[in-house]
């Protein structure tokens, strides 16, 4: 049995096949009598549109590119699922390219996927969206794309981001408020935005309780397990040690937690360990771990809904979106008797 065409489409509702196109590719400015029309002859041919023609009709690719680099796993692999998911209802396929920042091949990569219309928008997370002369090369362009909390916050350039400051000077003043005054910070890589919002939101917090914000006690971490337990085994050792021990994300609070267990110390009797982002682990490690929540999967569907809505040439709802963070508390922390 052959196939039902478009044309037969277009035929039995009564408009023309550029009509019935724009309506299969979920165009903007379709009267809803026409979608009507079209979709009821659509389901009653049991026209099914395939991919290839789809894209040869409207010339776009339906691929969405996500760019990422030296993220954690936990994050990049919760920002995918999210972005595939939200995508896929849109007809999008998503493909994950690296960028390196200090890789020109990576960027001239990027640049062939676009030259070579392999994509038709990219999603950019944290640090890749640092590549500032290829993000400058994509806006002469005009090429779509959204970045998930970028360092630049200036530029009238689209992103997604979470309240990173809010979040840190919640959870500092949570600790304070359980009596702790000598808490200590692993600071998260500094070519992200993230990390520099949380550390201020941190300090903010101790300057505003009247608390001496001492250097000795913060230590310059990379968001993955083993710099929190370095981190928190050189503050364990301090004269003073810090009772509390608050890292920029749940990775390192994880191997802030494996060091303090491993010195013959309690968490959070001994050292309370509080961390950020609230990824899977925070809850399979012992004691649950006390956290930041990060909406990520918001985040994610969020920047793919914009992309998809520039892809149609719709108005975005907000340009820069802010998604609030909140409290998770759990059994990490603990009143300070010291």
């Amino acid at each position: 049995m052959a196939s039902v065409t478009i044309r037969e489409v277009a035929d039995l509702a009564g408009v023309s096949i550029k009509t019935v196109s724009r309506i299969l590719n979920d165009e903007p400015y379709v009267t809803e009598i026409t979608r009507k029309k079209v979709n009821d002859a659509i389901q009653q041919l049991g026209y099914v549109a395939s991919m290839p023609a789809r894209r040869l009709a409207s010339g776009q690719s339906y691929t969405i590119g996500l760019i990422f680099h030296n993220a954690s796993w936990h994050y990049i692999q919760d920002v995918q699922m999210n972005v595939m998911e939200t995508a896929n209802k849109y007809g999008y396929s998503v493909l994950l390219h690296p960028c390196d920042i200090t890789n020109q091949n990576h960027a001239h990569e990027i640049m062939n996927m676009v030259h070579q219309k392999q994509v038709d928008g990219f999603i950019f997370t944290p640090p890749s969206d640092n590549a500032s002369e290829l993000i400058q090369k994509l806006k002469v362009m005009q090429f779509p794309f959204v970045r998930l909390t970028p360092m630049d916050r200036e530029s009238q350039l689209p992103f997604v981001t979470a309240t990173d400051y809010q979040g840190a000077l919640d959870m500092t003043k949570y600790l304070i408020e359980l009596g702790h005054k000598r808490i200590a910070y692993v600071i998260g890589p500094q070519e992200q935005r993230a990390a520099h919002d949380r550390f201020a939101g941190y300090k903010d917090a101790l300057l505003s309780a009247g608390y001496l914000f001492d250097p000795e006690t913060m230590i310059q971490g990379d968001d993955h397990f083993e710099s929190g337990y370095a981190a928190s085994m050189s503050l364990i050792s301090l004269d003073d040690r810090p009772t509390a021990i608050f890292c920029n994300n749940d990775e390192m609070a994880a191997g802030a937690m494996s060091a303090v267990f491993e010195t013959g110390m309690n968490v959070p009797k001994d050292i309370s360990i509080a961390g950020f982002d609230n990824i899977p682990l925070s809850k399979q490690v012992w004691p649950p771990l006390t956290t930041v929540d990060q909406p990520i999967a918001k985040i994610a569907k969020k920047a793919t809904k914009h992309l998809v809505a520039l892809l149609r040439g719709e108005e975005l709802e907000c340009l820069h979106c802010e998604i609030p963070t909140r409290l998770v508390i759990r059994k990490s922390t603990a009143q300070n008797f010291h």
